[in-house]
C-alpha cells in the first residue's frame, strides 16, 4: 500500500499538473473518510502520510475543552495540558493508534474518493487562474448554441455562459468560431460555478480600445467619458496626457487600422473619438462636429443644453431612430435638445 500511495501521488501530480503537496493531503482526506465509513465509529480519526515513503498512521483526535461533554471526540483542558504544556482550548490532542489496514471494498471507495477529490481541487486551480481575469477579456470558443444563452469553451478544461442580454443583437453565431468577451461575474452554485461573459458591456469596449492602443494601455491618453449601443454605435471622448500625441489619430490609427480593427471584433460597430473638453461649450461642440451649431443656451442647474443648428443638419445630429443623439447625450451625461430658430427663441427664455 505504501508504494501505490507513493505511485498515485507522482502519477497524479503529473497528470494534472498539481502540487504533490496537495495530492498527498487528499490522500489523507480520502483515507480518512474512507476509514470512517468502514467503521463508523463515532471517533475523530485522522491519517498522516509520510511523504518520503509512502507509510502512513492513524491516530484517535480530541479537541481540548474546558468541560467535556463527549468523551469520544474531547479531552479537558487539565488532562490536556499534562501531555502538552503549551496546548490550548481549541487545539487538539492526537493519539496514535492500531494502524488499520484497508480491505479491497476500502481501497476502492478511497480512490473514488480521491478521484472526487483531485477533479475538484483542479476546478478549485482553474476557478482560481479565472477570477484573475475577471473584467478581461478572454478569448474562447463556442461549443453550443441555446435560445437564451451560448456557451464558451475558455481554456482550463471550463465553460462559460454569454447571456442574450450580453450578447450584440445583431450577431449570428456558429458552433467552432473563435469569440472575444469580458468575464464580469463568477458564481458558485452547489459545487459548480457559472461564469458569465458579456460582449455589449462599456467595458469589453475599453478593454478592446487597451489592446489595440498602446498610449491608452500606458495611459497617456484617458477615456473620459464613453457610450454604447452595442453592434451598432459607440461614442469615446479622449483626452492626451501628451502634449506631443494627438488622441483622436492615436485611437483612429494609421488610414483608421486601429478602430477598424475594434469595429470589426464587435461586429462592425461604428465608433466615433472625440476630443474630451471640459468647457461644456466646447465639448459639445466637439461631439456634433463636422456639424456647425447656430447658437447654443446651457442649463447648469438643469443639465440641459438647447442647441439651434442649420435645418440640413438634423438628420445627421439626431440619427437613425435619434440613437446619435442619444449617445451624445449620454456621452456628455446632460439632456441634448436640437431646436429650429423658433423653438430656440421660445426655450432660451
Amino acid at each position: 500500500m505504501n508504494k501505490e500511495i507513493l505511485a498515485v501521488a507522482e502519477s497524479v501530480s503529473n497528470e494534472k499538473s498539481i502540487p504533490k503537496e496537495t495530492i498527498f493531503k487528499l490522500l489523507e482526506i480520502s483515507l480518512t473518510s474512507a476509514i470512517k465509513k468502514k467503521y463508523k465509529k463515532k471517533i475523530d480519526i485522522i491519517i498522516k502520510i509520510n511523504r518520503n515513503n509512502g507509510e502512513f498512521n492513524t491516530y484517535k483526535r480530541l479537541i481540548v475543552v474546558k468541560k467535556v461533554t463527549n468523551p469520544k471526540k474531547q479531552i479537558n483542558i487539565k488532562k490536556a495540558i499534562n501531555k502538552n504544556k503549551n496546548i490550548k482550548i481549541g487545539d487538539y490532542i492526537e493519539n496514535k493508534i492500531k494502524k488499520i489496514y484497508f480491505d479491497r471494498i476500502t481501497t476502492q471507495t478511497a480512490k473514488k474518493i480521491i478521484i472526487k477529490k483531485i477533479i475538484e481541487e483542479k476546478k478549485n486551480i482553474n476557478i482560481k487562474k479565472i477570477k484573475k481575469k475577471k473584467w478581461q477579456i478572454i478569448t474562447g470558443f463556442i461549443k453550443k448554441i441555446y435560445k437564451n444563452y451560448i456557451l464558451i469553451d475558455i481554456g482550463y478544461n471550463t465553460e462559460a455562459k454569454i447571456l442574450k442580454k450580453d450578447m450584440i443583437k445583431k450577431e449570428k453565431f456558429k458552433i467552432g468560431k473563435k469569440i472575444k468577451s469580458i468575464i464580469y461575474d463568477i458564481k458558485k452554485k452547489n459545487n459548480n460555478y457559472e461564469i458569465l461573459l458579456s460582449r455589449s458591456k462599456k467595458i469589453m469596449l475599453i478593454e478592446l480600445l487597451k489592446i489595440e492602443i498602446p498610449e491608452i494601455k500606458k495611459k497617456i491618453i484617458k477615456i473620459k467619458a464613453i457610450s454604447r449601443n452595442p453592434g451598432f454605435r459607440s461614442k469615446i471622448a479622449v483626452k492626451s496626457n501628451d502634449k506631443k500625441i494627438d488622441p483622436i489619430g492615436s485611437c483612429v490609427g494609421i488610414k483608421g487600422s486601429r478602430i477598424k480593427w475594434i469595429s470589426h471584433e464587435l461586429s462592425g460597430e461604428k465608433i466615433d473619438i472625440i476630443l474630451w473638453n471640459k468647457n461644456i461649450k466646447k465639448f459639445i461642440k466637439n461631439i456634433i462636429s463636422p456639424a456647425k451649431i447656430n447658437n447654443i443656451f446651457i442649463n447648469k442647474k438643469k443639465k440641459i443644453i438647447n442647441i439651434n443648428v442649420e435645418i440640413s443638419k438634423l438628420a445627421q445630429i439626431i440619427g437613425k431612430n435619434g440613437q446619435n443623439i442619444k449617445l451624445s447625450s449620454k456621452l456628455i451625461g446632460w439632456d441634448i435638445n436640437i431646436l429650429n430658430n423658433k423653438q430656440y427663441k421660445k426655450n432660451k427664455n
